[in-house]
């Protein structure tokens, strides 16, 4: 099972790498191996959730090595002999025929404790190693058999003590002692006697080391051992059961007792309650919650990605790291300060805390969500009444409201295909006669049959010209209706003198008028400044005179400037001598399409495109049916 599990998982590992692998030129094939051994099964949650944090975290680098997974099966204390001997065949895969691992991370007590007790390996020293899911302290694995009941070794710190060693980064947990004998010293200065409880795991006997180090520094107290080497659960609860209340106890850790049997994690609370007096505190989360009043221990958690980003940096720069201590933190209980009398009023340093009594509102969180629930129902369904009351009544006038909006959309369906029945008609006709006009003219000039005068030739070529602008003006006015319909038509601003744009598109009418007809400007100013748009306004008076054009057989077409500062406006008009416009017309004049005389040329546009400009330029246009002399059209304009 155990030999599958790494089978599935170093495959799923190496999926990406091997895909990267493949791409890669030829010199990559024989790429080192970056080896990760963990002390247990990689299907252990706890390696599980680390291998693949790191994984996660190492692909994103892109390097080519590829992770292998290993682990030397970690039972308990007494397989302790043989980790040694299964690490060496672990790692002795990876240096064969000259090769060596581009990196070795070792997770868990026991590989790192076994690795670091190679002192005179001078490969496994040589190689780049990464630390962690341990505490910065470590004990080295005995070389030969002795009975761990007994084994008492010296607790060494990984951070300092191993630079013989080629350690390149990593992660660890640090367990001080000397903040939780202060602690104890805060709450209990009288206490003189101080019990240590560890289990029967590598861990324990670790921690035991330490306290045992710092505890000939701190003479404070005498000290006790509860060892779960030599005792059972039930010899560990008899002796604190035993326990006198001026003494203290320090958990670090209880897990496995001499059976090497697993104990469950609520063991604790048996403790607890054969002596709920006994000060006790915790270097570790052991018991934290119900047991200990509390303690100064790590901030357990996931590492995996550190550890990867150590590695990859290492790998991609040379670089080592300083093995980096995880943070820690004071953690108390109140329901067990309570029960001892303790209090935090006087103590200087940032805490968190577990069990706090809840607010009203936290008690009876669930009484009152089930309160409101049951209100935000009924105050639904009356509000749904209510709903479907007023929707039944808003129905009734929305089906009113949309058969009036059906006949409005069938009336304007009906104009609109009445509107483009007549632009396909009237174009047809207005584009007919300019471009027979064109056809006509042209097939007489390119005809050697028929002798012309340099005369007529002028002439047909000036007639082709006439009727060619005319088309082009056609095409012109629907391009510029469909800009301005499709919001595209784009005005550019500016600071420009009125009077000359008035006066040189009057100079511009004066190129086709017909004779008789004069072309005047009044103005009562030389020069008046306004901020428009020159090429639109010169399309609007354009327009205008052209219309007054067609229409003015003999006589006088007139443009007027006047100003009026106390409205920041100015009136153009252009007046004529023609044939005018019915008062009744004076509004349908402006409409796409519609020409009051059929038989002139147009399109019937032009009117409207100048009421679009006009308007968007900030002004109206009108025509002034009090004039009576011909038509007049006037707009307006902000100064």
């Amino acid at each position: 099972m155990r030999t599958g599990l790494l089978l599935l998982l170093s495959v799923l590992l190496n999926l990406p790498l091997w895909a990267h692998k493949g791409k890669a030129q030829v010199s990559h094939k024989n790429v080192a191996p970056v080896v990760v051994v963990s002390s247990y099964n990689p299907d252990v949650k706890s390696i599980s959730d680390n291998l693949s944090a790191f994984y996660e975290q190492y692909t994103k680098s892109g390097l080519p090595n590829p992770i292998a997974v290993e682990d030397i099966n970690a039972q308990n204390l007494p397989d302790g002999k043989r980790w040694r001997i299964r690490l060496k065949r672990v790692l002795n895969k990876y240096y064969s025929r000259g090769n060596r691992p581009a990196c070795i991370v070792l997770l868990g007590m026991e590989a790192s404790s076994a690795y670091f007790s190679f002192d005179d390996d001078e490969k496994l020293r040589q190689t780049p190693v990464v630390v962690g899911m341990r505490s910065s302290a470590i004990v080295k694995m005995p070389q030969d058999s002795i009975d761990f009941k007994e084994w008492d070794p010296v607790a060494y710190d990984v951070t300092t003590d191993f630079k013989h060693f080629n350690i390149v980064g990593g992660e660890v947990y640090h367990y001080d002692m000397k903040k939780n004998f202060d602690l104890i010293k805060y709450f209990y200065p009288k206490c003189d006697t101080l019990t240590f409880m560890s289990d029967n795991t590598l861990g324990g006997v670790t921690m035991r080391a330490l306290f045992k180090q710092y505890a000939k520094t701190d003479r404070r107290f005498v000290v006790r051992y509860i060892d779960g080497r030599t005792m059972t659960f039930v010899d560990a609860d008899e002796a604190i059961s035993n326990l006198p209340h001026t003494q203290a106890m320090l958990i670090g850790t209880w897990r496995v007792d001499n059976s090497n049997r697993y104990v469950v994690r609520n063991t604790t609370y048996a403790f607890c309650k054969n002596n709920p007096e006994l000060p006790t505190f915790s270097i570790s989360d052991v018991g934290l919650g119900h047991w200990p009043v509390g303690g100064y221990s790590p901030c357990y958690h996931i590492m995996g990605g550190t550890l990867a980003d150590d590695v990859v940096a290492f790998l991609k720069t040379g670089k080592k790291k300083p093995v980096a201590l995880a943070n820690c933190k004071y953690i108390f209980d109140f329901d067990r300060l309570q029960d001892l009398h303790l209090s935090l009023d006087d103590i200087n340093v940032k805490y968190e805390m577990v069990n706090m009594p809840m607010s009203i509102f936290k008690e009876y969180f669930k009484t009152i969500i089930i309160v409101f629930l049951l209100f935000i129902v009924l105050l639904s369904a009356l509000i749904v009444s209510l709903y479907l009351l007023k929707r039944g009544k808003k129905l009734r006038l929305e089906l009113l409201r949309q058969g009036k909006e059906l006949l409005v959309a069938k009336y304007n369906a009906e104009q609109a295909n009445l509107m483009k029945s007549r632009f396909i008609a009237n174009m047809s006709h207005e584009i007919r006669t300019p471009l027979n006009a064109v056809m006509g003219f042209s097939q007489i000039l390119t005809n050697d049959q028929i002798e012309l005068t340099a005369e007529e030739k002028k002439q047909y070529g000036e007639l082709i010209m006439v009727n060619g602008e005319l088309l082009l003006k056609l095409i012109d006015d629907v391009l510029d209706i469909s800009k301005i319909d499709a919001g595209k038509m784009h005005f550019n601003k500016g600071e420009y003198d009125v009077v000359s744009l008035i006066k040189t598109a009057a100079q511009s009418a004066l190129a086709n008028k017909k004779p008789g007809v004069d072309i005047m400007v009044e103005t009562r100013v030389e020069h008046l400044q306004i901020a428009t748009d020159r090429e639109r306004l010169l399309q609007v008076l354009a327009n205008l005179l052209n219309n007054a054009k067609k229409c003015t057989d003999s006589g006088k077409i007139t443009i007027c400037l006047d100003q009026y500062p106390e409205q920041r406006m100015i009136k153009i008009s252009v007046s004529d001598t023609g044939c005018g416009i019915p008062v009744d017309k004076a509004e349908e004049v402006f409409e796409r399409f519609k020409k009051l005389d059929a038989f002139r040329q147009g399109t019937g546009l032009g009117l409207a495109i100048c009421k679009l400009i006009v308007e968007e330029l900030g002004g109206k246009i009108w025509v002034d049916t009090d004039y009576t002399d011909g038509a007049r059209f006037v707009f307006t304009h902000p100064m």
